[in-house]
């Protein structure tokens, strides 16, 4: 018996898995060290397909001024920790807990998400739970992944307070088209899941991508409506509301990429209730990409208010002018570098902003902001 024919089907077995195995890049320092947070991976056939520990820390730096009012310090914005847990192939499990690490009194502040998610296949999913609702450019936005230090003023005006509240949702897709439907708790909420003594939230959102027909990176525009039943409990409670007391919302919103180049658009308006003025806002963020590390983000947001006192400032703002007003517009200017892409960054901002307080209750502001804060999520 010849070897030459055996040496050459060991050879055509084994050199495709040999270059495979040279194509595959090296794990870099921050995969090895990222892969601890995996405390379990199965395969397609195993009851448990991945079992993980999650989590992010957000901390900044902060120096704000209105005249001689002016506030510095450090602020940690989101100490998080939990588990998220694939399962039997189609469901998911993921509950985490934020806590006060910058005031630990109490150290435990609330559960941020606990939420089952059923995927039945690639195109539909049904989550019960406390989860995120996804209304607004921003609110859409995980601040796992947002390019600003945070939200919008008008994710937490027009917007919901909370980007995740109790209820359930159902998501699909349906080639270029993808829609999102669901009803959550508008009740006083608490540290877990609210009372569910309120109005309820019902929210209808859908959009198209056209990156293929407009020849673009990335393209796609997304209108989102919500509607809120009419309770005098609806946006109360601690440590802060789920949403405000806005009776309808809507928000028309989309991005735009090509080449280093990105638009993110978002025009909304909003009908209050009760107390609640009726609000209209307008945000533009271009971002352009200096490189794979380093990105610079401008934002300008305009957000104002039928009536006196309907407009309330983001929370650095607030520090120095607790106050509301009437007219709200913002100036940010970024810079982003990514040592691990959103996993590990480091964000700067300076911004400006002018509030308009025609009732001259203590709402007005005109100042300038700094902050630098760090990103890690896991």
């Amino acid at each position: 018996m010849s070897l030459k024919p055996t040496i050459f089907r060991l050879l055509a077995a084994v050199l495709p898995l040999a270059v495979a195995s040279a194509s595959l890049p090296e794990p870099s320092a921050y995969d090895k060290l990222w892969d601890h947070a995996v405390l379990l991976r199965g395969g397609p056939e195993d009851a448990i397909q991945e079992l993980r520990i999650t989590g992010r820390e957000q901390f900044d730096w902060y120096s704000f001024g209105n005249g001689e009012d002016d506030r510095t310090g450090w602020g940690n914005r989101r100490s998080r920790l939990g588990l998220k847990a694939q399962f039997l192939g189609e469901w998911t499990f993921a509950a985490e807990a934020d806590f006060n690490v910058g005031s630990p009194h109490p150290l435990f502040n609330k559960v941020s998400e606990a939420y089952l998610r059923w995927s039945p296949g690639p195109g539909a999913a049904w989550t019960i739970g406390r989860h995120a609702v996804r209304f607004t450019l921003d609110g859409a936005t995980s601040s796992l992944v947002l390019p600003t230090i945070d939200r919008s003023a008008i994710s937490g005006n027009i917007g919901l307070v909370e980007d995740s509240i109790p209820g359930i949702s159902f998501d699909g897709d349906r080639g270029k088209w993808f829609y999102r439907t669901g009803i959550f708790t508008a009740g006083t909420a608490d540290r877990s899941f609210g009372r569910f003594d309120a109005g309820a939230l019902g929210l209808v959102s859908t959009g198209w991508h056209f990156d293929e027909q407009m020849g673009l990176r990335e393209a796609f525009v997304r209108v989102d409506y919500l509607l809120l039943g009419a309770d005098p409990q609806n946006g109360t409670g601690t440590p802060q509301p789920f949403c405000r007391d806005n009776q309808q919302s809507v928000s028309l919103n989309g991005q735009f990429a090509q080449g280093p180049w990105t638009l993110r658009v978002d025009l909304c308006g909003s009908r209050g209730q009760g107390t609640q003025s009726d609000l209209r806002g307008l945000e533009l963020e271009p971002i352009y990409e200096l490189s794979e590390d380093w990105q610079l983000v401008f934002r300008y947001t305009y957000l104002a208010s039928r009536d006196v006192n309907g407009v309330r400032l983001p929370l650095y703002e607030t520090w120095v002018a607790p106050g509301l007003g009437d007219r709200y517009e913002e100036f940010y200017f970024g810079l982003n570098r990514y040592f691990y892409g959103h996993k590990l960054k480091w964000m700067l901002a300076v911004e400006h902003a002018r509030m308009r307080d025609r009732a001259a209750d203590g709402g007005a502001y005109d100042g300038w902001g700094l902050t630098s804060g760090f990103r890690v999520s896991w």
